[in-house]
C-alpha cells in the first residue's frame, strides 16, 4: 500500500506536470491499466493509450493548476480540490474539481475520478 507520503507527491507531481503540460510526466503516474472518468458520468478512458490522448488534448488548453486546500489520503487513495483555469472564446474559464485517485501497490494510480458539474465551472 502507498504511503500517505507518496499520494502527497503524486498529487503534487500530477499539478506540476498539468502546469508544464508535460504530457509523458503526467502518463507515468498511471497503471497500465489504469481507467480515468473526467468527469464522472463520462465514459471511462481505459489504458495509457486513451489516458494519453484525454491528457493530450487537455494540456493543448494552456492549463494553470492550483491546489485549493491540503491533499486528503488515507488507504490507497488521495483526494484533493483544485482550480484549473485555461483560456476560452477570448475569456478565462474555471473549473473547480475533486478529484479522487486510488493507487495501487506499486504506488500507480489505478483510478481517477474527477467530481464537477455546472455549478464549478465559472469564467474569470
Amino acid at each position: 500500500m502507498p504511503t500517505q507520503e507518496h499520494m502527497h507527491a503524486v498529487v503534487h507531481s500530477y499539478v506540476r506536470a498539468l502546469n508544464a503540460a508535460d504530457l509523458d510526466a503526467i502518463v507515468a503516474l498511471f497503471a497500465d491499466d489504469a481507467v480515468v472518468e473526467d468527469p464522472v458520468g463520462s465514459p471511462p478512458k481505459k489504458g495509457l493509450a486513451e489516458i494519453r490522448a484525454f491528457y493530450a488534448a487537455s494540456v493543448a488548453m494552456q492549463l494553470e493548476v492550483e491546489l485549493e486546500g491540503p491533499v486528503r489520503a488515507v488507504a490507497d487513495e488521495a483526494a484533493f480540490a483544485f482550480r484549473v483555469s485555461f483560456p476560452m472564446n477570448g475569456q478565462r474559464m474555471a473549473v473547480r474539481p475533486i478529484d479522487v485517485f486510488r493507487f495501487n501497490a506499486d504506488g500507480r494510480v489505478v483510478q481517477m475520478r474527477a467530481f464537477f458539474g455546472a455549478d464549478n465551472v465559472s469564467t474569470g
